[in-house]
């Protein structure tokens, strides 16, 4: 078990620190000048630029730029923004428990729906909640998360102001209680939340459907049936429990693929988190901010897999004993 940690853990960062050598590489290979030379609307004086460029080191080699980035990111200093004038690792602190937040949410409304979906398209297949399940969740994925957002938006925000409309926080909350405080910060994610979830209901639904139906069509579903047990009963009792497994190595992909989605939520609803802040920092060039961010959205993709994978071993005894 030790050993298969050690390995795991190992290979998470040598796939990490390539991704990174990846993405710096291609950052700095992009056209354009970061102190923005050649954008007309930030009419900066040539020599603050030039100062730009060498309190960045922007004219050494980029082999050279990545050397002395990763040697200050393993020292816990991810660089200064261009943009703001202050530590990356300020910026990121400042937004990271919104983005945390709104994931978590997002994550168990996707599971809360998708898998008392899947549990329904097993117990019946083909039937009416199997295939009114699949097409409505197919629907949601197929269509664009911003009219989802802004369809929202307009009925229960405009229409009938039940919720928020954008923001994570009522003007004058901070002087509420924490209950209170926490009370309005969920009313205000409650719609991105949802937005965020959708995408992967048809996914994780079908996932959770196909398992049950492989646990139940075994051996242990012959038994169950003669000992008396009715599909349901399987389903609910035991095929859960087998498609737990299963599901781990799903979630492990959903965390990542959730970070990138909060991207373009978190710009529609206005919410202060880290996918809004890679938006801005793309659009002014501010590559400190870009990399950092890249770079912890690719350890949370690897912290992810490596998780669901640690727990596969623990859960599984074929798997640990294999390993």
């Amino acid at each position: 078990m030790l050993a298969a940690i050690a390995a795991r853990i190992a290979t998470a960062a040598i796939t990490l620190l390539l991704v990174s050598v990846v993405v710096f590489g291609l950052l700095c290979a992009l056209p354009g000048d970061p102190t923005g030379s050649d954008d007309a609307t930030r009419p900066l004086p040539p020599e603050y630029r030039a100062q730009l460029r060498a309190q960045y080191h922007l004219d050494d080699p980029w082999l050279v730029r990545y050397g002395r980035w990763i040697g200050d990111v393993a020292h816990g200093d991810m660089g200064t923004s261009f943009a703001a004038q202050r530590p990356v690792v300020a910026l990121l602190r400042e937004r990271f428990a919104v983005s945390l937040a709104l994931n978590a949410f997002a994550l168990i409304l996707m599971l809360a729906a998708a898998v008392p979906l899947g549990i329904l398209g097993a117990w019946n297949p083909d039937g009416a909640w199997d295939r009114g399940g699949w097409i409505a969740t197919t629907a949601l994925h197929a269509i664009p998360v911003f009219w989802i957002a802004m369809l929202l938006q307009w009925l229960f925000a405009v229409r009938l102001g039940w919720l928020p409309l954008s923001g994570v926080s009522t003007d004058g909350a901070e002087h509420a209680s924490i209950f209170g405080a926490t009370a309005d910060t969920f009313q205000h994610l409650v719609l991105p939340a949802v937005c965020l979830a959708t995408g992967g209901l048809a996914y994780v639904s079908r996932f959770v459907r196909t398992n049950l139906l492989e646990s139940t069509a075994g051996e242990g579903g012959k038994a169950a049936r003669a000992r008396g047990l009715s599909t349901l009963q399987y389903v609910v009792r035991h095929g859960v429990a087998q498609a737990v497994v299963p599901l781990l190595t799903l979630a492990g992909f959903l965390i990542p693929r959730l970070v990138g989605g909060s991207l373009l939520i978190e710009q529609i609803f206005n919410v202060p988190g880290l996918g809004s802040l890679l938006f801005n920092a793309i659009l002014a060039r501010d590559l400190p901010v870009v990399l950092a961010l890249t770079l912890i959205s690719g350890l949370a993709t690897l912290f992810g897999t490596t998780i669901s994978d640690l727990l596969i071993v623990w859960l599984d005894p074929r798997v640990r004993h294999a390993s």
